[in-house]
């Protein structure tokens, strides 16, 4: 871990790839039908509300 990680930090990082590759694979046209698409959508909505919780509680941890 770099000096400025948090315990925080291995999470937010996946939860960023997991959002790269799910938004890589809509941008990319690969969804087989629009199910899909809603479904990966859907996941990639989760994702940034989870990360945004995340990046909260960090900098609530930073700073106490």
């Amino acid at each position: 871990m770099a000096s400025n990680d948090t315990v925080y930090t291995p999470v937010i990082k996946k939860i960023r790839e997991e959002k790269h590759d799910l938004s890589y694979h809509l941008a990319s046209g690969r969804a087989k039908n629009f199910e899909e698409y809603q479904r990966i959508a859907g996941k990639i909505e989760g994702l940034v509300s989870a990360e945004e919780l995340l990046l909260e509680y960090e900098k609530r941890f930073i700073e106490d």
